[in-house]
């Protein structure tokens, strides 16, 4: 809903003021134009089951490049239920008890795509890694050879200091685990390279 009426202020599009600083943050972006947006894209993972669901995903081109830029929107709430290491150990559970899935695999085929470890990756918030990788894959299907992944925070009198904070606490663990340094806020980090694809990583906050 934040998001809807974020892009949606008069009922005509027009892009938040706080996307449109944190992708003029980079000089690599700096002609952008925005083409195509599609709420709620679904992006596929690896392995059979769930994909990644894009809150927002925005094609753009510059002069030189065409860029896929996908949103993650968040207001309080948690990076999801889980981290990698909990939600891996919950579906090899699921799989212990008879039922079928693919999920420990879908996590295996994430990780290598960073070229990361459980050992390492194990407390990252499993929302975060999909949202990444998804953001690259949909990149890759789109020809894009740079990627955008935006965290969009909605503040409001509804949301909590501590839990924006355990928030704010978990996107650094992933930027530091991704290996690049935390930018600013409304900055975007430098590229991560993946798969072919560049990736620009940050967070916008919005005050409701």
């Amino acid at each position: 809903m934040e998001l809807a009426k974020a892009w949606f202020p008069d009922d005509a599009p027009a892009v938040p003021p706080e996307i449109e600083n944190i992708l003029l943050s980079k000089p690599r972006l700096e002609d952008l134009q925005l083409i195509e947006a599609v709420p709620e894209l679904v992006t596929g993972l690896p392995e059979r089951g769930e994909g990644r669901n894009h809150d927002l995903w925005i094609i753009g081109r510059t002069r030189l490049e065409q860029v896929t830029i996908c949103i993650e929107a968040k207001a309080d709430e948690p990076f999801g239920n889980d981290t990698v290491s909990g939600y891996r150990n919950r579906q090899c559970r699921r799989r212990e008890q008879g039922e079928h899935t693919k999920a420990p695999e879908r996590i295996d085929a994430l990780l290598e795509m960073v070229g990361g470890e459980l050992s390492n990756w194990g407390e990252v918030r499993y929302q975060l890694l999909a949202g990444f990788c998804g953001t690259i894959l949909q990149a890759k299907k789109d020809l894009s050879e740079l990627a955008v992944f935006i965290v969009h925070e909605f503040q409001t009198d509804l949301t909590t200091a501590d839990r924006l904070q355990e928030n704010s606490a978990d996107f650094e663990l992933f930027l530091r685990i991704i290996g690049t340094d935390k930018p600013a806020i409304g900055m975007l980090s430098d590229p991560v390279a993946v798969k072919g694809v560049e990736c620009l990583i940050g967070k916008a906050i919005r005050l409701n």
